[in-house]
């Protein structure tokens, strides 16, 4: 029973054509996904099980033994589980929520869409500043094409991206280095922020609720709450997965913004509460083309 109950889950999570699930049934195997869709119901099942063995990923993927290890190796350089001799097991949770090559992978067509659409609000020759966000993040290879003068950041991966660029003067806010976040935070970094100025900051984070934004990390929510602050137009980037979940730092209240780049999948009272605000609200749609 929990057998078939994964399987119905896996089906309904990964990217299953709908004309498929009849094929596979509930008693399928799960053999014939494509390599990604394998890979993300490796995961799950991983995480759901805590850990598993490459004799049982092949019988429930219906795949070889050497398919099994080349999937998990790839999944584990981007920190989707961790390899064990034999198979793999999940990463704990407490971890997970940080670990930045996780964060990269997940959702990445939404971030890609909610970085596409919010690069149109960057004017040319603009001082743009950006957060450590993995979300955030997306939006480093749009940059160039919109020309901005300055971009400051304390994310070491943007940095390095920006760095390559030609015509755009780069800030890098540097401190303590977290390798989990791979970004600079802290007083450090706090005392840095409030000596610059910049048009525009893209801020985003893990916990939307109580019409405020919260992060689990306090060194992070402080450096957050610090970019806000440096900015004259604030946006916040931000996707379904943030509402309404667990956050124990405080960064800023939604009110603070100017705009918001959501989903434009997002449930309507979720974005009923920017409208309250007098936020204006940018609907992102992932399966649009990149212009």
């Amino acid at each position: 029973m929990l057998h078939h109950f994964f399987l119905r889950s896996i089906i309904e999570t990964v990217s299953i054509p709908q004309e498929d699930h009849a094929l596979l049934g509930d008693d399928a195997q799960l053999a014939g996904l494509a390599t990604e869709a394998r890979r993300d119901a490796v995961v799950r099942f991983v995480d759901e099980h805590t850990a598993a063995r490459v004799e049982q990923l092949a019988e429930t993927f219906g795949v070889s033994a050497m398919t099994v290890h080349r999937d998990l190796e790839a999944l584990a350089r981007e920190g989707r589980l961790e390899r064990v001799r034999g198979g793999a097991r999940a990463i704990p949770r407490r971890f997970a929520e940080r670990d930045v090559r996780l964060r990269r992978h997940l959702k990445a067509g939404v971030k890609d869409a909610l970085a596409r659409v919010a690069v149109r609000l960057i004017e040319p020759g603009a001082i743009v500043a950006l957060d450590d966000s993995t979300t955030v993040g997306a939006m480093a290879p749009y940059l160039p094409d919109r020309h901005p003068s300055t971009v400051i950041t304390h994310s070491l991966a943007v940095m390095n991206h920006i760095s390559q660029a030609t015509g755009i003067a780069l800030v890098g806010l540097g401190g303590q280095y977290y390798p989990e976040t791979d970004s600079f935070l802290g007083s450090v970094v706090v005392d840095q922020i409030r000596r610059i100025s910049a048009d525009i900051v893209f801020i985003s984070t893990t916990s939307v609720r109580n019409s405020a934004l919260y992060h689990p990390d306090a060194e992070a929510a402080l450096t957050k709450k610090a970019m806000v602050g440096a900015a004259r137009r604030k946006v916040l980037l931000v996707d379904s997965d943030k509402f309404d979940v667990s956050g124990l730092y405080h960064v800023e209240d939604l009110e603070a913004f100017d705009d918001v780049v959501i989903e434009a999948t997002l449930p309507s009272h979720h974005r009923a509460q920017f409208d309250r605000l007098g936020v204006a609200v940018h609907t992102a749609d992932h399966r649009e083309e990149t212009p």
